[in-house]
């Protein structure tokens, strides 16, 4: 036994056969932190349970050592996890990509591959839940726009009764969080913790005729490539006690799959617990490793040890190892959760990881790079999609560009920037695409996009002299404050230009295409002041479609908008 509560495992994992000749699973130890210490923890309790033992645990002095005998080879769980190697992890990529935890083509009724008043429920689990600087406002906007451009591949069903989901903007997602707890949150603490997690389901008013059917690997697709969807769960069964879950799964076939003979009998899984509330009240609490954040991925290993004993009966019947680092599939419990039921789910996908595009990781490095989740969200908003032409008249470090071809690898782009090699080198931006295995811009022009005709008309002629499919840009801040009052925004100079081009018959922007900008505000300014006119937009053929505002601080906020081209 461990009497200290504040153990992790540090340093290599070590494999050693004991005089009794049992495989040993020895970490090494040190008494500081207690995130890893749970990692070890979950993995002995799911191992254990579904061998009918528990491993003992020997301290030593100054370091401790894990000494425990887990699977034999003749285990139901397919043989000791650390002998044999692991199964290789399906690496969700910021591209698009149609891999899931599970595949759909293992379910067997119809109604699971689509989602309408029959079929799964889906829960997403968004980012940015505990981070009051995170694109939050974006989710929504975001979402929708890559469903948007991903439900353009579908075709529409035989059935003339039935008919599917084109737009995104009709679904709707409901909250599935609603704190109740004794401490007094700021406003935009009790938001962030509803909104951390919200049931996806379709607008009653897309169902007026018919039935309208939305195919749910459109919504894996769409979520793998929203950079604020952290995961999207299906839920499995809902039940008062964790018993009734095992119960309930068995008998709706949620994990058949994972079971002998199921399409994913090798694939390696994990089980995790969540319990979201309010903060824990004493220390010692606080000292074993509950969470402090609300709405946070709140592990609670009090809940993870119970349910693991009562999912036995599901569980023992996965054939493959267990993998708590990198698992094929991730079982969930949900505690917390509106309606008081526990909840048991899988994660079918995973949105991208956006780090590869921070700033810190870029070769070409300037003063204020557009943010990865900023670039992605607004590419999203356009409904970038593959073999569209993307351009960006004030490209800076080309995040934008970087995030539109992680989305869409077979888009083309263009970039347009006014700053020499000097301060930003085209060269070193080619290799921030080519560096990532991304296809590199087909032009990056140096020049004024908004005074020059001749810089526009080579953009345009980079894709074959016709009007580009979306623009998409994020322009420059601080312009307005070194120039007389009575200068004109970037955005409206470029809209200006626009107008021009429109009139000479050689559009920048091509019918339907669409246009998404930043509009930086101050708190002396409005957002009319600061955005396009009626006037410059009818002479740019543009239509307002959404804005939102993000604050930055209390003096600046920036209003993301979105523009259709319809003449």
């Amino acid at each position: 036994k461990i009497k200290e509560k504040r153990v992790t495992a540090r340093g290599r994992v070590s494999l050693a056969k004991s005089s009794r000749g049992k495989v040993i699973y020895t970490p090494n130890m040190n008494i500081r932190t207690t995130k890893s210490w749970i990692q070890v923890m979950a993995f002995v309790l799911t191992n254990g349970v579904c061998n009918g033992f528990f491993p003992n645990f020997v301290r030593t002095t100054r370091r401790c050592s894990a000494h425990s005998t887990f699977l034999s080879s003749s285990s139901r769980l397919g043989g000791n996890p650390f002998r044999q190697p692991y199964a290789k992890y399906r690496l969700m990529t910021t591209t698009r990509s149609t891999t899931t935890d599970h595949e759909l083509t293992s379910q067997n009724h119809l109604d699971e591959h689509q989602l309408n008043g029959e079929g799964p429920e889906l829960l997403i689990h968004w980012k940015g839940d505990h981070k009051d600087d995170y694109s939050f406002q974006f989710r929504h906007m975001e979402f929708r726009g890559a469903l948007s451009a991903v439900l353009q591949q579908y075709t529409t069903p035989s059935d003339t009764n039935t008919k599917l989901l084109k737009n995104g903007d009709d679904v709707q997602f409901t909250n599935a969080l609603q704190y109740d707890g004794s401490v007094d949150l700021p406003e935009l603490k009790l938001t962030q913790f509803n909104e951390a997690m919200q049931y996806l389901s379709l607008s009653p008013d897309s169902d007026e005729s018919g039935t309208t059917i939305l195919p749910i690997d459109a919504v894996l697709q769409a979520a793998s490539r929203c950079s604020l969807v952290h995961n999207i769960y299906k839920i499995i069964a809902k039940g008062d006690n964790y018993e009734d879950l095992a119960q309930i799964a068995l008998a709706n076939g949620g994990f058949d799959d994972l079971m002998e003979g199921g399409d994913n009998e090798k694939n390696t899984w994990c089980f995790r617990a969540r319990v979201y509330g309010e903060l824990p009240e004493s220390e010692e609490e606080r000292e074993v490793g509950k969470d402090i954040r609300y709405g946070g991925r709140a592990r609670s290993m009090t809940a993870e040890k119970e349910s693991l004993i009562a999912l036995k009966p599901l569980l023992i019947k996965f054939k493959g190892r267990v993998n708590l680092k990198e698992p094929d599939c991730k079982v969930y419990i949900f505690d917390g959760l509106i309606g008081g039921k526990s909840m048991l789910a899988r994660r079918l996908m995973k949105g991208p990881q956006t780090s590869s595009m921070n700033p810190n990781t870029r070769i070409c490095v300037t003063n204020t790079p557009l943010c990865p989740i900023a670039a992605y969200s607004m590419c999203n908003i356009a409904q970038v999609d593959n073999n569209q032409t993307i351009l960006d008249p004030f490209a800076g470090s080309c995040a934008t560009l970087i995030a539109a071809t992680m989305i869409a690898p077979n888009c083309q782009t263009v970039g347009i920037e006014i700053a020499h090699d000097g301060i930003v080198n085209r060269d070193n931006l080619r290799q921030d695409f080519s560096t990532r295995g991304l296809k590199e811009p087909l032009a990056l022009i140096e020049g004024d996009s908004t005074n020059m005709d001749t810089i526009r008309d080579e953009a345009r002629n980079a894709i074959g002299n016709k009007p580009f499919d979306a623009i998409i840009t994020d322009p420059p801040y601080g312009i307005r404050e070194s120039k007389s009052s009575k200068s004109i925004p970037p955005l409206s100079e470029l809209f200006i230009a626009m107008g021009k081009d429109r009139d000479e018959g050689k559009p920048l922007l091509k019918v339907g295409g669409r246009l998404v900008a930043f509009v930086p505000v101050t708190d002396e300014e409005t957002l009319e002041e600061c955005m396009p006119n009626g006037d410059l937009c009818r002479e740019a053929g543009l239509e307002l479609n959404a804005v939102q505002e993000q604050p930055l601080n209390d003096k600046l906020s920036r209003w993301l908008v979105s523009y259709t081209c319809v003449e």
